[in-house]
């Protein structure tokens, strides 16, 4: 599957909250510049479709600009 990635719990919630992303270089990054960037790790058997890691980045971009809750 190449829409599928394996989170630790924490980040699950956070990547199906919209509140963490991949960027095009693979850096995981917080919607709202609250974390540190850091690498993706990735299997090289286990490819990943860009399209798939853009779509979900699309939502992160549209989700940053409501204001935070709170």
């Amino acid at each position: 599957m190449q829409n599928l990635l394996c989170l630790c719990a924490n980040c699950h919630v956070l990547f199906d909250g919209l509140e963490i992303y991949v960027d095009p270089d693979g850096l995981v990054r917080g919607v709202r510049d609250d974390r540190e960037p850091r690498p993706l790790r990735r299997d090289p058997g286990h490819p990943m479709d860009e399209a798939h890691i853009g779509y979900h980045r699309d939502l992160c971009n549209l989700n940053a600009r409501k204001p935070a809750a709170g």
